[in-house]
């Protein structure tokens, strides 16, 4: 119980600040299982604004699209105490409207992407990435 509560507090003192670059390792998850091996998609929020993007990995950008570049903005970013759940346009043109979301657990790091039209998914774990500065 006390490591919890010391991750919950841990994870809100990110409320504060504005940016949160992380970036996520894990699996695809398809309707018919295939297997990349391990993949990595990075995330930039920033929590005050409730704004940001992310950037896929080829694997989940739709050929349609691939050629305009693997970053999408965030249509919606909702900030919870345990929880950020945001979404995103994959693709838009014309009859088709696809729709993304990712769920992200400020308890564990646990990152859930779906895509309800290509029926993709994936899953894993994000780890904060740490600016540097340069002079």
């Amino acid at each position: 119980m006390l490591k919890k509560l010391i991750l919950i507090i841990f994870f809100s003192l990110n409320t504060f600040s504005e940016d949160l670059d992380l970036e996520c390792k894990g699996t695809i998850g398809w309707v018919i299982e295939q297997d990349f091996g391990e993949i990595v998609m990075s995330l930039n929020l920033n929590l005050l604004e409730k704004t940001g993007h992310i950037l896929l990995p080829p694997q989940l950008i739709p050929f349609q699209v691939r050629n305009e570049g693997n970053k999408f903005e965030f249509d919606k970013v909702d900030v919870k105490d345990e929880e950020i759940v945001a979404s995103f346009v994959l693709v838009n043109s014309g009859l088709i409207k696809s729709m993304s979301s990712i769920s992200l657990s400020r308890v564990t790091g646990r990152i859930d992407y779906q895509n309800k039209y290509r029926q993709k998914g994936f899953s894993g774990k994000c780890t904060k990435v740490e600016k540097t500065l340069k002079f």
